[in-house]
């Protein structure tokens, strides 16, 4: 139990929580020179909301590391204890108890981050009744997804390599939500309407013309019910696939700024970024699983625990943050090379100094705070830092500037080397 313990603490704990305190440290430094991007009220306040959130953040890792503690030291046994019979119908109710318990072992936390410390900074708009009825949704999605997904697992754990089967049917789950979540669970928790502005929608249309993209409708969700940040994005897979629109984006964001964030979403669809995405998540749950399908023995006997197949996925379940944390750097790699591409993709549909605008704005309204320290970044961070990313539209603008000025040039020649160049910029 002490090594197992050890092992969380030591590769997940301590990292997370060094890493906040060095974020922490580098936003105090910086919040002290003058105000970059921000009008200096802002950037004052964005500065003690990220270390706010870092604080909180820092919290929750300590949590978490009790939570752990608590689970393998004593709340695992104890939780067997009420196991009434080894039956699939007990193991399922064994594995979903887990779960259910963590998130309401967490719920204080989420109720402080939502109903105390967003709504501090004007960010988030949600009532007590809304975080209730949210909560209540969750898990009643949790026990019906759950029950399904665990009968399904438990049959196929029946068999030898029945991990592959396991991993096959999980990723298989998740490509569906990614294809059905538009349709049938994103309605549950808010409201989508058909946009009704004519002429933005006509211009949405044919940027998604120039791309190719055929999506099923392009919707306002009601975003400000909850959160006052802005937003868009793509959703689906296949013949679901739809564009979302904040509310708050529409009230906030211009027409012109609007159609370049979307152009650059749809750079992502251009670069097949969802696919490889899912590729990514596909290798973590193909690792957590073979770990799941091969655990000796002695994990169970030093846990206290009976070597059964509910006890082997509240196992794979307890070791998973573990993963994820030290997959995080993968994934953020990449995903910030994709950001990369969509916004080079996004400005050739409509234009660098659009986009550029139009990323300040966001940044504006949703206070981020302009610098990061290299570690947090390299952990956390899906998006580059707006500071490169501004840069690299600058590149970019200045590259395509040259390449049109050679264009208009008399010598042939020159017209196609310029061309050439600025195909492969």
């Amino acid at each position: 139990m002490l090594a197992f313990c050890l092992c969380y603490i030591v590769l997940l704990t301590i990292p997370s929580v060094l890493v906040d305190w060095m974020q922490m440290r580098h936003i105090r430094n910086f919040s002290k020179k003058p105000a970059v991007i921000l009008p200096a009220k802002d950037y004052a306040t964005s500065a003690k909301y990220s270390i706010e959130n870092l604080r909180f953040s820092i919290i929750n890792s300590l949590v978490d590391a009790v939570v752990f503690v608590c689970w393998v030291w004593f709340g695992l046994a104890i939780w067997q204890d009420f196991l009434v019979e080894e039956s699939a119908f007990g193991f399922i109710v064994f594995v979903l108890g887990f779960v259910i318990i963590n998130s309401l072992v967490h719920l204080p936390l989420d109720a402080y981050k939502q109903l105390v410390l967003d709504k501090k900074y004007g960010f988030s708009s949600v009532s007590v009744g809304i975080f209730l009825a949210d909560t209540i949704k969750s898990i009643m999605l949790i026990g019906v997804f759950g029950f399904v997904v665990l009968w399904i697992l438990l049959g196929v754990m029946e068999f030898a390599y029945w991990w592959l089967a396991g991993f096959g049917i999980v990723f298989c789950l998740v490509v569906l939500i990614n294809a059905f979540y538009p349709t049938l669970i994103a309605p549950i928790f808010n409201t989508f309407t058909p946009l009704n502005d004519e002429s933005l929608k006509t211009r949405i249309q044919d940027l998604m013309q120039k791309a190719g993209f055929c999506a099923n409708g392009i919707f306002v969700m009601d975003a400000s019910r909850r959160d006052g940040r802005l937003n868009a994005y793509f959703d689906g897979l296949g013949s679901s696939k739809r564009v979302v629109l904040f509310d708050t984006l529409l009230d906030k964001v211009s027409s012109d700024g609007l159609l370049t964030i979307l152009a650059h979403e749809l750079g992502h669809f251009k670069h097949k970024d969802i696919v490889f995405n899912l590729l990514i998540t596909g290798i973590i749950l193909f690792v957590l699983f073979f770990i799941a399908g091969n655990l000796p023995s002695a994990v169970f006997t030093d846990l206290g625990l009976a070597e059964n197949h509910a006890t082997t996925l509240v196992v794979l379940l307890l070791i998973s943050p573990i993963l994820y944390f030290w997959a995080m750097p993968l994934i953020g790699y990449f995903s910030r090379r994709a950001e990369y591409r969509a916004d080079s993709y996004g400005a050739s549909l409509t234009s660098a100094h659009c986009l550029k605008e139009a990323l300040i704005r966001l940044v504006n309204e949703n206070k981020t705070f302009p610098y990061a320290h290299p570690a947090y970044i390299f952990f956390h961070y899906t998006h580059p830092p707006l500071l490169k990313r501004l840069c690299a539209l600058d590149k970019l603008d200045k590259n395509r500037a040259n390449g049109a000025s050679g264009a208009n040039g008399v010598n042939g020649s020159n017209h196609a080397g310029v061309s050439q160049n600025v195909a492969t910029s």
